[in-house]
């Protein structure tokens, strides 16, 4: 039932009482507080996902050889090299510099295997990714198959595999390229225009929805769109369309004033590219050409930064040109509808380095200073995107709610895809809080990510605002306040978290509880007070060096505090497995290079924060580790590049045995239920053939042996604290508190307000109190005050519920 606003124009008597307003509204009316959070923007570069600096990986692909590669960066474009299935790259020259015709070879097995491993990585690793299919990697003419049709054939293939589909909450785009040089479209036996308009309509065919594909220049989106290169400027894009998905790759950005021939008219076509970039990626490569781009005005910062808001460019490969740090950013750089006041006196390559793609700043938060059990949490958010583009991928949205390291989240309404550049977006999130919540301060959260992440993966593809303070790395997710859960007046049996002023459908959360007290987290950081800890402590030093060593069923962690001196960091991690006798070496240096002495280092990654440098290596065959195994002279040092490598400092430990572990992310839950309503536990954990037993109160449940566990409340006897003891393979155990029912109430009562099972004259005295206007009535209790069920709560209830005691006590 839903109960209907009534208004009074005035006070009238019925039946010797006053009839009131009815019940209204259950939201909080209590006044705001700010957060105090900092809402000036913070000049940290930022890796947030699907945007920025672009890294580049060349993907060599032969018959029965692909090789399997492990990319880290925030946002990695794979450069596929697949010229050695066809027949224009794989063939020979004869002495006289005549090319001979090689074999068109459909692409393997191992090609889509090995693919898949290195997009496994790129998941593994917290990556997003740009995709080009490529035969040429080294400018060579004409490297195309045989046919247009086998080329084809290749993309048909690839569509059948579906990796595509597998990956795409981590793919931001893919580019057309495959034909001409380097899949940059020129050059090659496919090279026409409609040659291109084929290959980019097959290519949206293929690529699913609604992930985008990028064209070399815009006179192929004419070509393809069927319309004359001059119209381009007057092109109105329809919006979820297929055209709504067609980007630009712009391979000679800032090269000339045509940037080297991708644009015929460049105002035109960067009127056409602006209404594209809403909904599409533009990116590219600067220009290798420096000399060149120096005889136009087109790089200039006074012409470059209007620019790149304008076409909102969303990435940029990592070599901007280094003159730009010879300029200063200032005001006569800025742009109409954005605040860059805090990059003044910064160079301008820092500028264009951090808003390549979008850049979030939290201008404003107010929230409720207090809330009930089960009643609204208000958060009024300000968000200013000062970055040149908006999120092009798909992003989640959630409101988490912390304490004490433990957590709630539900998915809220906020399509930040539609942030755009130069805007400042008003948030309101009211949230309905569970009935039993915690009382005492709670933080609260917005966490914005990409891609289908795990509980494990909290922190990866998320979304960091620029703001000081804010970040939570341990969950990725960004602070907006503090407000205090206090104890409802009665029982509460609504246990889900959700917003109530959505106006797109959003899920309900059923409140479940979780933690990251005791997870390791990769993130450069001490994450959290329980991550690293004297437990782990495996060495120290004079110098106030530090090293931590621990693991779960899937990596181990080497975390130091190091004290060091070195103007160009080298990383190194090196230590002994015992057990295969092998010794392993992974270095970092700064420009992204990696080596590894045992092969293809999947999976494995570094992050570092001044002192702070933390790795992460997989258990299982890349490493031999496993529980039991020891490893020796493990050591973590940095080498200074800039002069001659030398040792700038380090810390070792002589042993450490792999542990039998596993995390557990699951928190108790407290919840009261309903008489003859159910719920089902069921623990989160990181682990893998693990055996369960399920207890009550600290008693074993006979026959409770399976992961999830129902309880179904019949009476107060069924109330307690609902364990599992998790049992590994090697015999460790751990036993977790799931959930605690309070209360078990029984079956709705008319007049029950407050929710005792019983009617009696304290809920007389909870209307009357309503009706004068001195107690709220959450929406369940309002349903019970409604004896009528006139979908109304005023004195006619109040007499029905004097009748209805007078009758019991008769």
């Amino acid at each position: 039932m839903k109960l209907t606003k009534a208004i009074a124009a005035a006070a009238v008597f019925v039946c010797g009482i006053t009839w009131l307003p009815a019940l209204s509204s259950y939201a909080s009316e209590d006044p705001l507080v700010d957060s105090g959070i900092d809402y000036t923007e913070s000049t940290e570069t930022l890796l947030n996902p699907g945007a920025g600096y672009s890294s580049t990986v060349a993907v060599n692909c032969k018959p029965n050889d692909t090789k399997v590669y492990n990319p880290t960066s925030s946002l990695v474009v794979l450069f596929v090299d697949i010229g050695a299935f066809s027949s224009g790259a794989n063939g020979t020259t004869n002495e006289d510099g005549t090319y001979v015709d090689g074999t068109d070879y459909d692409l393997d097995e191992t090609f889509f295997t090995n693919f898949r491993k290195t997009l496994e990585n790129c998941r593994k690793n917290g990556c997003t990714i740009g995709i080009r299919f490529r035969y040429d990697a080294n400018g060579v003419r004409n490297p195309e198959p045989a046919t247009f049709e086998q080329m084809c054939r290749h993309i048909e293939q690839i569509r059948e595999d579906g990796f595509l589909e597998d990956y795409q909450d981590i793919i931001a785009y893919v580019e057309s390229g495959f034909v001409g040089c380097y899949g940059e479209q020129w050059g090659g036996k496919y090279c026409s225009l409609e040659d291109k308009a084929k290959l980019l309509d097959l290519l949206l065919d293929v690529v699913p929805d609604p992930i985008p594909v990028t064209v070399r220049t815009p006179n192929i989106f004419a070509k393809w769109a069927g319309i004359e290169e001059s119209e381009l400027g007057e092109y109105v894009l329809e919006p979820g369309s297929k055209a709504s998905r067609v980007g630009l790759y712009n391979d000679g950005y800032m090269g000339s004033d045509s940037d080297l021939g991708t644009f015929h008219d460049r105002k035109r076509d960067l009127k056409w590219l602006r209404q594209q970039t809403l909904t599409s990626y533009y990116g590219g490569e600067f220009s290798g050409n420096l000399d060149f781009a120096k005889k136009y005005d087109t790089y200039l910062p006074e012409n470059a930064v209007p620019e790149m808001y304008y076409s909102h460019l969303s990435y940029i490969n990592s070599n901007i040109y280094a003159l730009y740090k010879d300029y200063t950013f200032g005001e006569s750089y800025d742009v109409d509808g954005v605040d860059n006041s805090a990059y003044y006196g910064e160079t301008v390559f820092k500028f264009i380095r951090d808003h390549l793609g979008y850049r979030f700043v939290l201008r404003d938060c107010d929230l409720s200073e207090s809330v009930s059990q089960n009643g609204v949490l208000r958060v009024c958010t300000k968000i200013e995107n000062t970055g040149f583009a908006n999120p092009i991928m798909r992003q989640n949205a959630e409101i988490i709610l912390e304490k004490d390291g433990n957590y709630i989240k539900t998915e809220v309404d906020a399509n930040t895809n539609q942030w755009y550049s130069c805007s400042t977006n008003e948030k309101e999130f009211d949230l309905k809080l569970p009935g039993e919540l915690e009382p005492g301060k709670w933080n609260v959260y917005l966490k914005i990510s990409s891609g289908e992440n795990s509980l494990g993966e909290m922190n990866v593809r998320s979304v960091q605002f620029a703001n000081h303070d804010v970040w939570n790395s341990a969950i990725g997710a960004n602070y907006l306040g503090s407000f205090s859960v206090t104890k409802a007046d009665t029982i509460q049996t609504d246990n889900s978290f959700y917003q109530t002023n959505a106006e797109q459908d959003v899920s309900h959360s059923d409140g479940k509880k979780y933690t990251y007290q005791e997870i390791s987290v990769l993130d450069g950081s001490v994450s959290n007070d329980s991550e690293y800890t004297e437990n782990n402590l495996c060495a120290s030093d004079e110098n106030g060096s530090r090293l931590y060593i621990t693991n779960n069923d899937q990596y181990l962690y080497v975390f130091a505090d190091l004290t060091y001196d070195a103007v160009s960091p080298v990383y190194n991690l090196s230590l002994k497995n015992k057990a295969n006798g092998k010794s392993y070496w992974i270095y970092y240096q700064g420009n992204g290079f990696v080596y590894f002495n045992q092969g293809v280092p999947s999976t494995c990654t570094q992050k570092h924060n001044g002192r702070i440098i933390e790795y992460r290596l997989p258990l299982g065959d890349l490493t031999g580790f496993e529980p039991g195994v020891e490893i020796a002279d493990i050591s973590v040092t940095v080498q200074d590049q800039s002069n001659s490598w030398v040792n700038a400092g380090s810390i070792k430990v002589q042993s450490y045995t792999i542990q039998d572990n596993f995390d557990v992310y699951s928190a108790k839950q407290t919840i009261s239920l309903m008489e003859n309503d159910a719920v089902t536990l069921e623990p989160e954990t990181s682990g893998t053939d693990l055996t369960y037993q399920w207890l009550h109160n600290g008693e074993e449940i006979p026959g409770a042996v399976e992961k999830t566990y129902t309880v179904t409340a019949k009476d107060q006897e069924d109330c307690g604290v609902y364990s599992v003891r998790i049992l590994s393979q090697g015999g460790t155990s751990k036993t977790v508190d799931v959930c605690e029912i309070k209360n078990v109430v029984s079956a709705v009562v008319p007049g029950d307000l407050n929710q005792d099972g019983i009617c009696s004259a304290a809920d007389l005295v909870m209307l009357q109190k309503y009706l004068l206007g001195d107690l709220e009535l959450t929406q369940e209790q309002a349903l019970r005050a409604d004896m009528t069920q006139d979908q109304v709560v005023n004195g006619f209830d109040l007499v029905r519920l004097r009748l209805a005691l007078s009758e019991v006590s008769e």
